[in-house]
């Protein structure tokens, strides 16, 4: 993998658009390279580029929850997290980009850009989330997919993580310069974070928490065990006895309830049926009550059907007469209609004269105003193109003011800037030569920080080496306690070993594990043998249930099959008989019908005359005219067999509705019957099979064609055969319950005896540890005295060369008195102030002799927008006298008003006058138009009224002479013709339902008669029941004795249940004992398991695992760093701390591999060894031969030239493989020893660019 090239813009302090060709140009002919540039140039921003441009990601912003703060003024709605990556966007920019091009380890050239936008293109729009792409250079195709599938396959191209990439290209050499001077803790943690080792820590955690989960799941099985109560066989049966008991029981108490019911149920039908016929014999008297008192209203219909003959003229005469009445009302208002239509034309007439006079008027007044109006309009069109002229000059006139205030302004702030310019030139010349003392200091300043810190840091060292030296005293005294404390526990846990041994010895636990795996094996086989039983028990008890239901529902589809072919027998015989007697009821209702329409001839029979012909038939003989007895005889006789066979077919229409209501009823419930049946036989078959195949796998003997009783049989012998079942479970139970006792035993000084192996080794360990301790404390003390005294001397050396550069000991008093924080810091910003003011001097300067010229040119600017501003005043002065002028002229026409509007309103009048004329004659003819109508539509009106009166006249003659032939006075007949055909159909249907109520009621009565005869013997059964049982007849009684008996079955449920629930609660326990022992050894070895697991690796701070990981990848980590050292310092040699894991020590080859501490080296020696370790860790994230880009972040600055001139020596064989590695350094050395430079220019306001020079 091989960085290419690098572009963006808006990053940071890079706001202008860059770009870095590392393949081509000078970069790529380079290997070796420079980042240079002042602090906070944005160097880094560089390097943050371009992990933004692969990773979405920046070295400096962790993704963490510690650091989620929004930063941003408080008024400002878009902020965003400090950790975020969107924050590198430059202040005021509204998008930002960086873009890599990049070579993958298959040769392939790849450009990956990552780009941020704010909303709307706007600088103060929310950011906007950001986006990344990738695409192949040589294809121009662009990879499709999410955001998260870009980057997995950008890391599949370079075969990096984000964290690889950032060890293993940026080489982190300061954090390892860190981890040399840090302590134990510190530099735990900077190992950690720096080798990427967080998941040994959390598998420490997770050892730890699982060992503790698996015991407290082992505490928790031990007390639910613990917990079971288990019955005695003796208990169990008595259990048993007392359920066959209670079932018998609850069997007979609900035979009791069921007979109880029944016998109730025939009572309260038979009162039921009575009341039912005491209700009919009530509507069949309030039946015969109806039809006498229907009998004037049936007079009453017969005496209207006389009267209605005259019902046609009694019509006409009654509309006749309402007609006349309307005529009249008629009359009355056309002779109001004609005079209001004469008052009416006279008013037309007057208001066409007055309109015809205003439209004259208004006329005369137009011909005098419209040659005004034409003078008005030329003299406006003059004062128009005056004032336009006039608006132009003002527009002109205020663009002047404004420019001339706009300059005005600018000049007066350059001037201000000028006095401001002018007074800190004073200020600071004032300030540096206050300050004169600190010239020779800034101009050697590098080389003063650098005596003052190595001044300081002899001291440290100086200090560092004096508290060593006590602690290591003191840790020598500690040295012989702690070695006589630990023999003293080494004898004690000899003695103690052998004394388990022995104990195990006698426990001989292979014998025993053996015959518990028997009993296992043995109280399995019984509790499968049991349990298989069990369930055969049970699917033979539901098998004979299903049985005796299939047998009850069989007798019952007989009775049922019958019945229904019984009413299907019945329904066949009734079709003949109800036709026959259909057919004989239409004959007796056709003979009725004509003898009563011989009979309706009465009516007509008293208009027959003597000697006269009938109109009828001719005949001159009327022997009938009187009465006819014959016929009213015989038509008595029809209506009574009439009745008779109507009854009887309504009596066999009754029956075969009866008959059609059960036949469905019988199919519906032989369906339900069938499908139930057919149910229980599937459910039956299933059962069957179940139970035989489950017997079948007991190797007991059932076949599917058993009867009840036989299975009932059955049944008794495999319950006696659970019994035995269980007696022998219960003995194996308890010899394994011993035998784990003693298991458990051996189990426990096993253990003991590996805790005390474990003790042992560890005391071993400690010793051995102790004494090389002691070897290195003894061997380190002397080597403090040798350093101690090399010390001083450079001490010395440096506090003479800071006396020289001070030119007195002056800063050594104010470093003691300040502090060496306090000193630093105050000479720095003395030193950057005093440099400061000199460059602000040279700049304020600068810009003062610049802003000369400009304020000349502003003077002149303002001088002629003046005078352009005194010529627009006096023109728009003369336009102003004219358009007065010509305005005055203008009202002396037509005044002040509008001429369109006032011409508008002119004509307006004359059109209104033209309609008003328009409208009063169309109003005037249609005004003679309507008296003409009103007079046409009297004479009409009065012609009409004459001839109704007239014909009223003729029909009241003939109303008179109905009178005299149907001998009813006029009241009487105009009663009988008031009532209309709806109320006759309506009456003679009221009187139709009274005679078929009456039938009805009969026929009611009737048939609950034979219903209670039917149902008596039922009743006197029941009776007789309840008089045996000595139970009144009465429902309190009766509710009584029903409620006792429930009581009792109420009670007998319970026990019932009460004891079935305590025998399954028994067997439920014997199996969740049998359960919980398994799972409890089962539960023990897991619990084992994570304990051995947590002892090696786990705890609860994650330190145990992670320092055992962290030492073995320090180990790798020296052995590589070795490599690279050989090439950099071939002195020295990096070695882990014995006993100190994460310690590091030097061997000096030329000092005899004399071991050295490595806050011994000196700050060159210190970057050596840290770029060295840097290396080495790049190798272990990374195949280093397959990275092309190494990027190197300070610390060269440390470095004597001898030593400058060996790293870059050694960065030069780096680069001769291929690599190219740039260098981030202020090092002037550095620089000029390189050849090619990046260099990052500061240019102000917190903006840089970039050049590449060399």
């Amino acid at each position: 993998m091989k960085i290419l090239a690098l572009r963006g813009e808006n990053l940071a302090s890079l706001q202008t658009q860059f770009e870095i060709d590392f393949a081509n140009g000078r970069l790529g002919d380079a290997g070796l390279f420079a980042i240079t540039g002042k602090t906070g140039a944005g160097k880094s921003t560089l390097l943050d580029a371009i992990c933004l441009a692969l990773y979405d990601r920046m070295p400096r912003l962790q993704s963490n929850k510690k650091n989620d703060a929004e930063i941003g003024r408080g008024e400002d709605n878009n902020r965003i997290r400090a950790n975020d990556v969107r924050s590198i966007l430059s202040r005021g920019k509204a998008e930002a980009f960086a873009e890599v091009d990049f070579q993958a380890n298959d040769g392939t050239h790849w450009r990956a850009r990552w780009q941020v936008r704010r909303a709307r293109g706007n600088a103060e729009g929310r950011v906007q989330a950001a986006e990344q792409w990738l695409e192949n250079l040589a294809s121009g195709q662009r990879f499709a997919g999410k955001k998260q599938e870009v980057q997995a396959e950008i890391e599949r191209l370079i075969g990096l993580t984000f964290d690889q990439f950032r060890r293993a290209v940026m080489l982190p050499q300061g954090e390892f310069a860190a981890f040399l001077k840090a302590g134990a803790d510190e530099r735990a943690t900077l190992l950690e974070k720096m080798t990427g080792g967080e998941i040994y820590a959390r598998l420490s955690v997770a050892a730890f928490e699982k060992a503790r989960e698996e015991k407290q799941k082992l505490a928790q099985l031990q007390e639910k065990l613990g917990d079971i109560a288990l019955l005695s066989e003796e208990e169990k049966q008595q259990l048993s006895e007392e359920i066959t008991v209670l079932k018998s029981q609850l069997t007979a108490c609900d035979s009791r309830l069921a007979e109880f019911r029944q016998h109730q149920q025939a009572i309260s039908t038979e009162t039921a049926l009575q009341e039912r016929m005491t209700q009919s014999v009530q509507a069949l008297a309030e039946a015969k009550i109806q039809c006498e008192q229907a009998a004037p209203r049936s007079a009453y219909l017969e005496q209207l059907d006389k009267a209605q003959p005259a019902r046609a003229d009694f019509t006409w005469l009654n509309q006749s007469g309402q007609q006349i009445e309307r005529l009249k009302q008629s009359l009355t208002t056309a002779q109001q209609t004609l005079v209001n239509h004469q008052q009416q034309q006279h008013q037309a007439d007057a208001a066409v004269q007055q309109s015809q006079q205003s439209l004259n008027q208004v006329q005369q007044a137009w011909q005098q105003l419209e040659p005004k109006l034409k003078q008005a309009q030329v003299l406006d069109q003059k004062k128009d193109g005056l004032e336009q002229q006039h608006q132009s000059l003002t527009q002109e006139a205020q663009s002047l003011q404004q420019q001339w205030a706009q300059e005005d302004r600018e000049y007066q702030k350059k001037l201000a800037e000028q006095q401001g310019l002018q007074a800190r030139c004073q200020q600071l010349s004032v300030s540096l030569e206050q300050n004169q003392a600190l010239a020779v200091i800034a101009e050697q300043f590098p080389s003063v920080q650098d005596n003052l810190k190595q001044y300081l840091s002899a001291h440290r060292t100086l200090s560092r080496f004096g508290k060593e030296r006590q602690q290591a005293l003191q840790d020598q005294q500690a040295f012989q306690l702690q070695e006589h404390k630990f023999k003293q526990e080494s004898e004690r846990s000899l003695k103690q070993k052998h004394q388990l041994e022995q104990q195990l010895a006698e426990l001989d636990l292979t014998a025993l594990e053996a015959a518990q795996d028997q009993n296992q094996r043995d109280h399995r086989l019984s509790q499968q043998r049991l349990d298989g039983l069990r369930q055969l028990i049970g699917q033979a008890q539901e098998w004979s249930g299903l049985l005796e239901r299939e047998g009850r529902l069989v007798q019952e589809q007989q009775e049922l099959n019958q019945a229904r072919q019984t009413a299907e027998q019945r329904l066949q015989a009734l079709a003949p008989e109800m036709k026959l007697l259909s057919a004989r009821i239409e004959e007796s209702e056709y003979q009725f019908q004509q003898n009563q329409a011989v009979l309706q001839l009465t009516d007509y029979r008293s208009l027959l005359k003597p000697d006269e012909p009938c109109p009828l038939c001719g005949g001159a003989d009327h022997p009938y005219a009187a009465q006819h007895p014959a016929v009213e005889s015989l038509l008595e006789q029809q209506h009574q067999r009439r009745q008779a066979l109507t009854k009887q077919y309504q009596e066999l229409d009754g029956e075969r509705h009866h008959l059609e209501q059960l036949l469905p009823q019988y199919t519906q419930r032989l369906a339900v019957m069938n499908d139930e049946l057919a149910s229980i036989q599937a459910v039956s078959e299933k059962t069957s099979a179940q139970a035989c195949a489950q017997a079948q796998s007991l190797e007991i003997s059932l076949s599917a064609d058993i009867t009840v009783a036989a299975l009932r049989e059955q049944q008794h012998t495999w319950q006696h055969e659970t019994e035995q079942l269980h007696l022998t479970l219960q003995h194996l139970q308890q010899q394994y319950e011993a035998g784990q006792n003693r298991l458990k035993q051996g189990r426990a000084i096993e253990l003991q005896l590996q805790q005390l192996a474990q003790a042992e080794s560890r005391l071993s360990h400690e010793l051995h540890q102790l004494a090389q301790a002691e070897a290195g404390r003894q061997a380190r003390l002397a080597s403090l005295e040798e350093q101690q005294q090399e010390w001083h001397a450079v001490l010395g050396q440096r506090a003479e060369a800071l006396n020289q550069q001070f030119g007195s000991d002056a800063w050594l008093a104010g470093l003691r008195e300040l502090g060496e924080e306090q000193y630093r810091l105050q000479l720095n910003q003395q030193v950057e102030a005093y440099r400061q003011w000199q460059q602000e001097l040279h700049s304020t300067e600068k810009q003062l002799h610049e802003l000369v010229p400009e304020l000349t040119q502003g003077q002149t600017r303002l001088q002629n927008l003046q005078k352009q501003q005194r010529e627009i005043e006096e023109k728009q002065a003369g336009l102003f006298h004219q358009i007065q002028h010509l305005w005055q002229e203008r009202q002396a026409l037509v005044g002040e008003q509008p001429l369109a509007p006032l011409e508008m309103q002119q004509k307006n009048l004359i059109e209104n006058a033209r309609q008003a004329v328009s409208t009063s004659e169309q109003q005037q003819r249609q005004a003679g138009e309507a008296y003409a109508a009103s007079q046409s539509a009297l004479k009409s009106v009065q012609q009409q009224l004459s001839d109704a009166e007239t014909e009223y006249d003729v029909i009241g003659q003939k109303w008179q002479s109905w009178h005299q032939k149907l001998g009813m006075t006029e009241s009487e007949l105009v009663a009988l013709l008031s009532r209309d055909e709806d109320w006759v159909a309506q009456e003679k249907t009221a009187l139709k339902a009274i005679e078929q109520a009456l039938a009805a009621a009969q026929t009611r009565l009737s048939e609950r008669e034979q219903a209670l005869k039917e149902h008596q013997p039922v009743a006197d059964v029941a009776r007789h029941w309840f008089g045996e049982h000595k139970i009144a007849l009465t429902p309190d009684q009766q509710a009584t004795h029903l409620t006792q008996w429930q009581s009792e079955k109420q009670q007998l449920e319970e026990q019932h249940f009460s004891q079935r629930q305590r025998l399954a609660q028994a067997e439920l326990a014997e199996q969740q004992a049998g359960a919980l022992t398994r799972q409890l050894q089962q539960q023990q070895q897991h619990t084992e398991l994570w304990l051995e697991m947590s002892e090696l690796i786990g705890s609860s701070s994650g330190s145990k695992f992670r320092t055992l990981a962290q030492g073995l990848t320090l180990q790798q980590l020296v052995l590589l760093a070795n490599e690279h050292l050989s090439d950099l310092a071939p002195r020295y040699a990096l070695q882990p701390v014995p006993g100190s894991p994460l310690a590091l020590q030097v061997i000096d080859h030329d000092m005899g591999d004399e071991v050295r501490s490595v806050e011994s080296l000196s700050g060159g020696e210190s970057f050596l060894v840290s770029l060295s370790l840097a290396l080495a860790l790049a190798s272990l994230a990374a195949d280093t031969r397959q990275l092309g880009s190494l990027f190197i972040d300070e610390g060269f600055g440390t470095l004597d030239p001898d030593c400058l001139e060996m790293a870059l020596a050694c960065l030069d064989a780096l680069q001769a493989d291929g690599r190219q590695i740039g260098v981030i350094s202020h090092v002037s050395t550095l620089v000029e020893r390189i050849g090619v430079q990046v260099a990052v220019e500061a240019m102000g306001g917190g903006r840089s660019r970039i050049c590449v020079q060399g």
